[in-house]
């Protein structure tokens, strides 16, 4: 039996010192919230943890998340499994609630890895996800404006079983062109899990770890030995 363990980020960006604190604190709520459900396996946990945080207006994902070109947000979430590595995820939403549910039903629908913009929305209505009025993302449009972005969430989580899990949401970067995509919802550049050698999930500027794939390149590295710490 595996140690059960939970690990949590809201982000690598740089933070206004007078929010310090209260993000610190929406971070450990959301791992509160994962830690919860870990019982239930680490999909729920990291899911749930995710999940919290796009409902976190001072973080960048779903509720608060930082603007495009256009003023309007944009909203990418990927997750994977790393027992089996099937991953999925979305791209460019505007109308999800909550993106993380909408990249976890990609995943498990299993016909494709990774939607976008209009097709992605869809997708989720046809299954039930919640969906919303794009306004309610923008809490807060001058703070907002304001914020640099490259600062996506997320949680890695392992079972009792040993699974692995990783989930990833995030706003984008600041001024980003509309249809941009990051790394978050692509599996080996964001985000990547395998249960024989770890997980990782990113944070900091997409193009760059696209380009490297980085989260994949990671999980290489500590097969080979490479200490996490």
């Amino acid at each position: 039996m595996a140690q059960p363990a939970l690990i949590v980020h809201g982000g690598a960006g740089p933070v206004p010192s007078s929010e310090l604190a209260d993000r610190q604190a929406a971070v450990e709520r959301a791992l509160d919230a994962g830690w919860s459900r870990i019982t239930e396996g680490a999909l729920a946990a990291a899911v749930a943890a995710v999940r919290h945080m796009e409902d976190e207006a001072l973080l960048n994902a779903g509720i608060g998340a930082c603007l495009n070109l256009d003023g309007e947000v944009e909203l990418d979430a990927g997750a994977m499994e790393g027992s089996r590595q099937r991953a999925g995820g979305v791209a460019c939403v505007r109308d999800v609630r909550h993106p993380i549910d909408a990249a976890l039903a990609v995943m498990e629908d299993g016909r494709h890895v990774l939607l976008s913009g209009a097709g992605a929305s869809r997708f989720a209505r046809e299954r039930g996800i919640e969906m919303c009025d794009p306004a309610i993302f923008i809490t807060d449009r001058k703070r907002q404006e304001l914020l640099q972005g490259a600062d996506t969430v997320g949680a890695v989580a392992r079972d009792s079983d040993g699974h692995l899990f990783v989930a990833v949401s995030t706003g984008g970067i600041k001024g980003k062109l509309p249809g941009r995509i990051g790394d978050s919802p692509i599996p080996g550049a964001g985000m990547y899990a395998d249960d024989r050698h770890g997980a990782v999930c990113g944070t900091g500027q997409g193009e760059a770890f696209i380009r490297l794939s980085l989260a994949k390149l990671m999980v290489v590295e500590l097969q080979h030995g490479m200490n996490p710490a």
